[in-house]
């Protein structure tokens, strides 16, 4: 448990959404969830969909394959004990079983990019076994800041409104309406069970001396009925309009994206083809849509900070560079570039659509030398014109 519980996973999706946990599903962290949508990317993190609370019926025997630390010390369920295999590439995929049954389950972000882009996540079960299976998959929500902690209580109220193929969902608190986001599932019956998870523990806030307690809410869960080799696919979404999206086909279209986006680049040091992969990969997983300058920024890292001026130019030319992504070099000096005020660059933009905050030095001395390496890379004199008053 100790290594399953400390190694993490991470999804991001071009809008400064993300998704991530540990291996065995424990979530150890207030940043660990399944959807952290950037409401105004890429910022105004939200957690709105926490994570599935699984269980697998098969005869009269069920399994929990959830784990989850509690208040007081507790683990449970235990379902990492029936963790048989965790792969991050390309995208999360866990395998549960015994010896007569599998069962599988894939994340994906699909990407976006724009003022119109979904913040979405996709989630599939892939059973195989020799009889019929029943998989219950209970839903586990909130409405807060990705840095805070959801209590339970009068004060916030969830609404739902269920259909056919999908859930209406949105938070009520004191001061006002939540985020409305909707879950749609291509097979199973949903059914109203509401009721809040209380005391959930997360130990790496409590080692870095926050709070570490929260209470999550559940409006009910979806049962479905496996054929063995049958799967299942759910997909939230913030807003409305959500369609039961083709999980293959969101994975062809996200690989597609990145060869397309690397296609051609070759690095210049020797090193395993499947790395260099990965690695271009991570890379992008840094770059985010600003929507208040309608244009590309690099989150300075994962979970909790957004763009930050400083950080953003010391990575460029890893992250766009010498990945030879030249648009994006410039997209990226022009982001901060533009917003020169007194010979200061930006060292990083609030969540709130409100001016820059000045309160770095070098920011300033980084864009000068970063413009030198991309003019280096690329001639691209016109773009020092438009910039040469800065």
């Amino acid at each position: 448990m100790d290594t399953l519980d400390t190694r993490e996973w991470l999804l991001t999706n071009g809008l400064g959404s993300f998704a991530s946990g540990t291996i065995s599903d424990a979530r150890s962290r207030t940043y660990h969830g399944w959807l952290m949508a950037a409401l105004n990317p890429p910022g105004d993190r939200t957690l709105l969909f926490s994570h599935l609370e699984a269980s697998l019926e098969i005869g009269e025997r069920v399994w929990a394959l959830g784990t989850q630390f509690w208040q007081g010390g507790e683990v449970s369920p235990l379902g990492y004990q029936l963790l048989q295999s965790f792969q991050a590439y390309p995208y999360p995929c866990w395998q549960w079983g015994e010896r007569d049954w599998q069962l599988r389950r894939g994340l994906l972000m699909p990407h976006g990019w724009g003022k119109g882009a979904h913040n979405q996540i996709l989630i599939r079960y892939t059973y195989q076994g020799t009889e019929v299976a029943v998989l219950r998959l209970r839903l586990l929500i909130g409405d807060r800041n990705f840095h805070h902690q959801q209590s339970g209580d009068a004060e916030t109220i969830f609404t739902q409104v269920p259909h056919p193929q999908h859930l209406d969902l949105q938070a009520m608190h004191k001061d006002g309406p939540g985020t409305p986001w909707q879950l749609a599932w291509s097979a199973g019956e949903y059914s109203v069970d509401e009721f809040w998870y209380w005391n959930y523990y997360y130990p790496e806030e409590r080692r870095r001396g926050l709070g570490d307690r929260e209470d999550l809410y559940s409006p009910g869960y979806l049962t479905v009925r496996l054929q063995p080799g049958e799967s299942v696919t759910l997909t939230a979404q913030v807003g409305d309009n959500v369609k039961i999206a083709d999980f293959d086909d969101a994975v062809a279209a996200e690989q597609q994206r990145l060869e397309n986006l690397f296609a051609g680049i070759q690095p210049k040091i020797k090193i395993v083809e499947s790395v260099w992969a990965q690695l271009l990969k991570a890379s992008d997983a840094f770059i985010a849509y600003r929507a208040s300058i309608d244009g590309p920024t690099a989150i300075a890292g994962y979970p909790w900070f957004n763009d930050w001026g400083r950080d953003t130019l010391i990575a460029l030319p890893g992250l766009a560079l010498a990945t030879q992504r030249y648009e994006l070099a410039r997209g990226l000096l022009d982001t901060f570039g533009r917003y020169c005020k007194q010979g200061l660059i930006p060292n990083t933009f609030p969540d709130a659509d409100s001016e820059p905050i000045y309160n770095s030095i070098d920011a300033a001395l980084w864009w000068i030398e970063i413009l030198g390496l991309y003019l280096e890379a690329t001639q691209d004199w016109e773009f020092l014109e438009q910039h040469y008053p800065t």
